[in-house]
């Protein structure tokens, strides 16, 4: 398996989109890995996750051809993570000689009601037909072609939304935890990672909150927290020697620039994602 990284942002990215703070000026005198766009990320060239404003800059700096994208993994509905008008312009004459002609897009029933509020009076029916939701429930997995994906409850912000984490394997077993925008994870979660049978070959930790210690509070989390939960997962037996453990979804507000991450990251033997960083897994 493959996994890319294409933006590695909060909603306002970084440097953020109206802002003059320190951290964003320095982010934007220093570019490279310090530009952070919104958070999405794709496996092989076939299961994008979560589809944000920055959709478009990521085929473009990444050289994606998304008409090879057969599945589409929401999180939520919060407008860095779902742009639902986006996908208006996949079909009919706007998207000529797609690979994928459909889309299989699994998501909570809050997701796809943004959906038809946003699209309903632009999107036109032979696009629309194209498109094919799969509303999911928490701890059900689906199977989407050689992907089995099974989401988990995130701890952030309104609940009612259906905020999700998630949990993907391939057919030859390699295991991802997806686990952005969360908190710290309800004892259902914790029941879940418990019964797993393997160890995880990768774990992306949301650090939105830089060195903040929420303590297990907040709707995201720092460095602090992701720590302690890495440690946690490691007694449990799903963090291992080989699981590659990703600090993932920063904002300026977290203060912390990539450096400044990767100081902090190391000698915790955790990895710093970046816009671009891939792994083979």
């Amino acid at each position: 398996m493959e996994f890319t990284y294409l933006g590695t942002a909060a909603a306002e990215g970084w440097p953020a989109v109206f802002c003059r703070c320190k951290y964003c000026l320095e982010a934007q005198r220093l570019g490279g890995k310090n530009i952070r766009t919104r958070s999405q990320a794709i496996i092989n060239d076939d299961l994008l996750i979560d589809l944000p404003p920055d959709t478009y800059l990521h085929k473009l700096a990444h050289n994606l051809d998304l008409t090879r994208v057969k599945y589409l993994l929401l999180t939520h509905c919060h407008m860095d993570h779902f742009y639902p008008q986006e996908l208006t312009v996949r079909g009919s004459c706007y998207s000529v000689d797609m690979v994928s002609p459909d889309l299989e897009i699994y998501c909570a029933e809050e997701s796809f009601a943004l959906f038809n509020r946003c699209t309903g009076w632009e999107i036109d029916g032979e696009s629309l037909s194209r498109l094919h939701f799969h509303i999911l429930k928490a701890f059900e997995p689906v199977q989407a072609g050689p992907y089995t994906i099974t989401p988990l409850p995130a701890n952030h912000m309104d609940m009612r939304h259906e905020p999700f984490i998630y949990h993907i394997t391939d057919e030859a077993g390699v295991s991802v935890f997806y686990l952005h925008d969360s908190g710290y994870y309800s004892p259902a979660v914790w029941d879940y990672f418990k019964a797993q049978k393997k160890s995880a070959d990768l774990i992306s930790f949301d650090t939105t909150c830089g060195e903040e210690d929420t303590h297990g509070k907040g709707s995201h989390m720092g460095f602090p927290d992701v720590v302690r939960v890495r440690n946690e997962m490691r007694e449990i037996g799903l963090v291992d020697a080989h699981t590659r453990c990703v600090l993932n979804h920063f904002s300026h507000n977290g203060h912390l620039l990539h450096h400044e991450l990767e100081a902090l990251a190391g000698p915790e033997q955790l990895e710093v994602s970046f816009d671009g960083k891939k792994l083979q897994l």
